[in-house]
């Protein structure tokens, strides 16, 4: 009996131990409730028994253990001892854990075990769930598993409810990863709180905070305001950040580049190298000055490549401002670097320090030690450049070999000039294709300082190879050199003056700036001199198809009047030439035979007022006139070339407009075209703009600033045209 008993606590939740024979606190006859006694084999008893009165035979003599049944269950069975009725095995239904409890029913005879889970429970769903086991009281069931396998929820567990599986959003700003089917194009919670759909546009962190895919001032509501030196963006230090110049106008006027500035301001505390940075597209540009010369200059580097970038070394502490300028309105990125101080390279820059060669030898170098700092007259833009340096005390014969390395199909360009900054101090400024071998010969060079610079058109290119050879000169045929030169000014009273220089013993020295740059071409030099002002016409042949210039330095291209191609005989015609002496340089491929150059004087006629760009017409403010090419000289190369009259008008803006210039034929007469070309001054070969046509247009956005249009068109066609100038605010 009280090993089935034992049986019944051992159920986890509730044991209820009933009528049957599996039922605890529950006998057969001769024990308590009239059940059968253990000691009675098949004796049956009355089947009422006793009556329930509690304890009441304790305590009585006795025979045996039936005599002491005092007919109730739930205090256990009494039994005789030494004749005398006593709680031999006294009943319970205490259980045996604390956090099971327990009655006792008399009427059914039955103990009733309750297990109670409430107390075992800690609170905390998230490390299983404690259940009560009556007998050994309470335990742990497994921890959930809270991983659903899916990358697209976080996955978590509340102490409360248990696991949690909710969409992704994981730098918390209520909207879902758009990789997961939501609308948040961010959701690095590092930097992606405040991006979401309907956020504030942040115009400078370089993100898409709204989630329109329009990110900064690509964005039409971010307008900059960094438009001039006292507003210049204030940059934290290095970085990458965005900008633009929609809406900005042109406030200053920088070294490279056109257009609409933006400005930002940076600090430095101490030395360091500056390396800038502003990829914008075609027609950007980025300038570097003082904070203190922003608004005049000059620039400490300026650089219009494609990307605009620039490497400024040891750069002292200070406050500094970055230009960004744009020739048509945009959006670029800016990034500023930072770096420990290094030297410039002493051939990087034109000063005392450059390398001196007037030794002569062999010189090599790495372009990616030097940054881009000149412009070779004859040579690309945005390239990276080398710089040397000799000094002759007489005149000498100097060979100079470039030769790019690193690249298969380079161009090597080498320029001698005087001054790097100065175009119209270049003596001569040559290209080497990558098939041929071109010195830059000059024959009999006055003494002076001179400065050789070096630059590829070979983005691939590693560095480059500089031959060079100073010697005295050598005996040269007449006409063959500057030295030689031969003498066509017209004797005594005579009004016409001619010479011959032979071609057979000529060699290659100084091309001219519309010449042939091949190696196969000679050159020979006659000269001039007019004691008065003239009208001069100079005429060349007996060279085949050739280029001839005029200049007021022999063999220094720099200071060419006018040079002009063609069969012989080629002729230039100079109206109120200036006294003072003057050189023909004659280029041709012909390798025998003579060259003829002859020059006619008469008195000088005037010069219509715009034949020449000092005198151009005023078109400034609006412009509707009239004009002719007729009795023009051809004095410049504009866009459609050499061998073609001109006119020249100018006007100066004082700040940024869209410009539109037209010339057209009047009704009724010729339909010949015209061309229209665009330049910054006089002094310059860089076209602005070009057109050609009946009407020619141009049309552009200008910073303020001065500038000059050259009308032109063959002499067969020379006659009247109608110009036409306009001036607008920007749109």
């Amino acid at each position: 009996m009280r090993t089935r008993w034992f049986l019944c606590l051992s159920l986890l939740a509730f044991v209820a131990c009933g009528d049957d024979d599996t039922t605890v606190g529950r006998d057969t006859g001769g024990v308590d409730g009239g059940r059968r006694d253990a000691s009675t084999d098949a004796a049956e008893v009355d089947a009422s028994g006793p009556v329930c009165t509690l304890d009441s035979t304790l305590g009585n003599a006795c025979g045996n253990d039936v005599e002491c049944n005092d007919g109730c269950f739930c205090n256990g069975v009494e039994g005789c001892v030494g004749g005398v009725c006593a709680a031999s095995t006294r009943g319970s239904c205490e259980a045996p854990a604390e956090c099971a409890t327990s009655t006792c029913d008399e009427e059914a005879d039955e103990c009733m075990i309750v297990a109670d889970n409430a107390i075992c429970s800690d609170g905390d769903a998230c490390n299983g769930i404690e259940v009560c086991d009556p007998v050994n009281g309470c335990r742990s069931d497994t921890p959930p598993y809270c991983n659903d396998e899916d990358s697209c929820t976080v996955d978590s567990c509340d102490s409360v409810t248990g696991c949690v599986f909710l969409a992704r959003d994981l730098d918390g700003d209520g909207f879902r990863d758009g990789r997961c089917g939501g609308d948040d194009c961010d959701d690095d919670p590092r930097f992606g709180a405040m991006i979401y759909p309907g956020a504030v546009e942040d115009c400078s962190n370089r993100r898409d905070d709204n989630c329109d895919g329009i990110r900064d001032y690509s964005d039409l509501g971010c307008v900059p305001t960094n438009g001039t030196c006292a507003t210049a963006q204030m940059l934290p230090g290095p970085g990458t950040y965005s900008g633009a110049t929609r809406t900005l106008t042109s406030t200053v006027t920088t070294s490279c580049g056109s257009g609409s500035d933006a400005f930002f301001a940076f600090t430095l505390t101490e030395m360091q190298d500056v390396q800038i940075t502003a990829a914008g597209g075609f027609g950007t540009a980025v300038a570097l000055r003082t904070a203190a010369t922003c608004a005049g200059g000059p620039d400490l580097r300026c650089n219009d490549a494609s990307p605009a970038q620039m490497l400024q070394r040891s750069v002292p502490a200070g406050d500094y401002i970055i230009v960004v300028k744009q020739s048509s309105a945009g959006i670029f990125d800016l990034t500023l670097r930072l770096t420990p101080p290094t030297e410039i390279p002493p051939v990087d820059r034109c000063n005392a320090g450059t390398v001196d060669i007037s030794a002569g030898g062999t010189f090599t170098g790495m372009y990616s030690e030097v940054e881009d700092d000149y412009r070779l007259s004859c040579g690309t833009t945005g390239r990276r450049d080398a710089a040397y340096r000799f000094t002759i005390t007489e005149p000498k014969d100097v060979t100079l070999t470039g030769t790019t390395l690193g690249s298969s199909f380079p161009t090597t360009y080498i320029s001698l000039v005087r001054d790097c900054d100065l175009d119209s101090t270049t003596v001569q400024c040559i290209a080497a294709s990558w098939f041929e071998t071109v010195p830059l010969r000059q024959r009999g060079l006055a003494a002076g300082t001179y400065y050789v610079l070096l630059e590829t058109d070979a983005t691939d290119a590693t560095g480059w190879s500089l031959d060079v050879s100073i010697t005295d000169p050598l005996p040269r045929s007449p006409g063959d050199a500057c030295t030689t030169v031969v003498d066509i000014t017209p004797p005594g009273a005579a009004t016409t003056g001619s010479g011959t220089a032979s071609l057979t013993m000529a060699e290659r020295d100084t091309p001219t700036s519309c010449g042939d740059t091949s190696s196969f071409a000679k050159d020979v030099y006659f000269s001039f001199t007019l004691a008065t002002t003239r009208d001069v016409t100079v005429t060349t042949e007996g060279a085949g198809f050739h280029y001839t210039a005029v200049s007021t330095a022999c063999g220094e291209t720099g200071t060419e009047l006018r040079c002009q191609s063609g069969s012989a005989p080629v002729a230039q015609t100079y109206r109120s030439l200036p006294a003072g002496t003057y050189f023909v340089t004659v280029s041709t491929t012909l390798s025998s035979g003579t060259v003829t150059a002859t020059v006619a004087t008469r008195p000088p006629t005037p010069i219509p007022p715009n034949d020449r760009c000092v005198g151009a017409i005023d078109i400034s403010g609006g412009f509707s006139s009239t004009g002719t090419l007729a009795g023009f000289e051809d004095d410049v190369i504009g866009c459609s070339g050499s061998g073609r009259v001109d006119a020249f008008y100018g006007f100066t803006l004082t700040t940024r407009k869209d410009v539109l210039v037209t010339v057209r034929r009047p009704s009724g007469g010729s339909t010949a075209s015209h061309t229209l070309t665009l330049r910054s001054s006089c002094g310059t070969t860089t076209n602005l703009g070009c057109d050609t046509g009946n009407p020619a247009i141009i049309s552009q956005t200008l910073d303020p600033g001065s500038y000059i249009v050259i009308v032109d068109s063959t002499s067969a066609a020379a006659g009247e045209f109608i110009i036409q100038a306009s001036f607008f605010d920007p749109v």
